[in-house]
Parts: structure tokens; sequence; C-alpha cells
């Protein structure tokens, strides 16, 4: 399962990447999200059983970075904490763009494609 979140994680970028282009902003955020959760999914594996990764709560324990060093302290700061407001930014405009109908400009979008890109890369050069 790993794999196939990876791959879609992928192909939601690349979706997003399409959309950018073509000038539909809200809709790219979205697929932004689900490809920054997707590959954070892939990351930090399964939750509990019986459980699901909440939204915002999956960015906690993917920048702790404990799921590629397992050594990581559980009271330090996280690994990957450069990705932590970004993350945290990029739910916020998936929210106000899928639910508020809050327009997502242009600048916005192409920040936080590279955002995406460099989680997916994290993940892939971690080796997940």
């Amino acid at each position: 399962m790993i794999e196939l979140r990876l791959k879609y994680a992928q192909i939601y970028l690349e979706d997003a990447k399409f959309l950018y282009e073509n000038k539909k902003y809200n809709s790219a955020i979205s697929r932004l999200y689900y490809a920054s959760y997707q590959a954070m999914w892939a990351a930090i594996g399964d939750p509990d059983e019986g459980k699901v990764w909440k939204h915002l709560a999956i960015i906690k324990p993917f920048v702790h970075g404990y799921w590629f060093s397992p050594s990581q302290k559980q009271n330090s700061a996280g690994l990957l904490e450069h990705l932590r407001l970004p993350l945290r930014q990029l739910y916020a405009h998936r929210i106000k763009a899928d639910y508020e109908l809050v327009e997502i400009n242009r600048n916005i979008v192409e920040t936080m494609i590279k955002t995406v890109d460099d989680l997916i890369n994290t993940v892939l050069s971690k080796g997940r």
C-alpha cells in the first residue's frame, strides 16, 4: 500500500500542476493537499488498527521524522520542521477553497506546488 500511496501522491501532484497551468487554482490546491496527505501516510504508515489519520494530525508525526529516524526523541524538534508551517497552510488553503469558496491565487498555488514536490521528494529520498 505504501507504493500505491506514493504513486497517487505523484499523480495528484501532476494533476495539480495541470490545473495550475489551466488557472484552476482552487482545484489545484485540493489536489496538492491530497498529494501531501497520501505522501505523508506512505511515509509514516497506517494508523493503529481501526483508526484513520486525521487531516491535521498526520502532520505532527510526519514532521517529527521518527519514520526515517527511529532514534529521534519524542520531545525534540521535528527533523522536517521546515515543512510544518507550509503543510498547515496548505490544509488551511484547501479548507478555504473547498468549503468557504475563497478564491485561491496563483502565487499560493505556485508556492504549494514547491512544498508538495519537496515533501514527496523527501519521502522518496528517506527510503519509503
